[in-house]
């Protein structure tokens, strides 16, 4: 089976995928349009100008279309990821389904979470469509396409090698927003902020606008690490820093935390929050500091069962060969 992932590897996710596809032994290949900041990692990059802009059509058509060509040759399963294709106005999907090619798409939330069903109508043009969570599962559009696989985010886990601390006197907090407003990060600075004007022990790094490879090393340093309080699901940020060891506070949709345990069996050693109480939620790990490396134990066993490159490659697969029964 020939598989190309394509045209974002967003926050290194369908480059976890492909690579734990090819350590099952598929041919898998990951293709971008460009390297967008701070991502990681491709097999093929277009290098194409700014897709958002007419102006960038006439030089980036042909290399879009010659790519294409290529792709129809060579691949069987055409894995797409946030709603984007290969050509403009997902012209290709026409030409896939003609060649009977497998064509599968993959949300990474917003692309998909809280859309109207016109708004994503290429869906019916897909053989399986994967979410991240079963809260992306629940707020998707409804229409006429494939039920909604759900199938947590990859990581290599080799590549978050733990990195556990023993919190001291200080409570060491990160928070890594790669959109303010989405985060909540006005919320965590105010805590912070009321915390220490009240004499907790507590320090915040926020990190923007850093590379992955200067991000982590913050990551690793931290006692705790807040990752979102308004979306209700954990991200990249929150998986990346539980393969450190680290605690992570996050705020959490009930029903599909409850959905998620059930469906593994496990836990989520995750730290609830919200933007009403967080600073209480802080002050009680600063209170209840010993109990942290424990918890950031609890942490990597769960990405090690929920989010290793090679068990969410083993579900990517089996959805392959559902939709292309015949590949070998």
């Amino acid at each position: 089976m020939r598989v190309l992932h394509s045209p974002i590897n967003i926050a290194g996710g369908p480059g976890a995928i492909s690579q734990g596809l090819r350590e099952l032994g598929v041919e898998s290949t990951l293709l971008v349009f460009n390297e967008r900041p701070f991502e990681r990692g491709f097999d093929v990059n277009l290098q194409l100008r700014d897709t958002s802009k007419l102006t960038s059509l006439p030089f980036n058509l042909p290399r879009q279309v010659s790519a294409f060509s290529w792709a129809l040759q060579n691949f069987d399963v055409f894995h797409f990821h946030a709603g984007l294709t290969l050509l403009p106005r997902k012209l290709n999907l026409p030409v896939l389904k003609l060649a009977h090619k497998g064509i599968v798409f993959q949300s990474w939330g917003s692309d998909l979470r809280g859309r109207r069903a016109s708004e994503v109508r290429y869906l019916r043009s897909a053989d399986a469509v994967i979410v991240g969570s079963y809260l992306t599962r629940r707020l998707a559009p409804r229409g006429r396409w494939p039920e909604y696989d759900v199938v947590h985010p990859a990581i290599v886990l080799s590549d978050w090698e733990p990195s556990p601390t023993e919190p001291g006197d200080l409570l060491r907090v990160a928070h890594a927003p790669s959109k303010r407003a989405v985060k909540g990060t006005d919320t965590v600075l105010a805590a912070v902020e009321s915390l220490r004007a009240r004499g907790a022990p507590i320090e915040l790094d926020l990190i923007e606008g850093v590379p992955n490879r200067e991000a982590r090393l913050s990551y690793a340093a931290a006692d705790v690490v807040v990752d979102q309080l308004r979306i209700g699901w954990y991200g990249m940020l929150a998986i990346e820093s539980m393969a450190l060891a680290k605690p992570v506070v996050v705020h959490l949709d009930e029903e599909a935390a409850d959905e998620t345990e059930e469906a593994f069996g496990l836990e989520l050693p995750l730290v609830r929050a919200s933007e009403t109480d967080l600073e209480d939620v802080l002050a009680g790990l600063i209170e209840a500091r010993e109990t942290l490396p424990a918890l950031g134990r609890r942490s990597r066993g769960y990405v090690e069962q929920v989010h290793g490159h090679l068990k969410v490659a083993r579900q990517v697969l089996e959805i392959y060969e559902r939709v292309r029964p015949s590949s070998s």
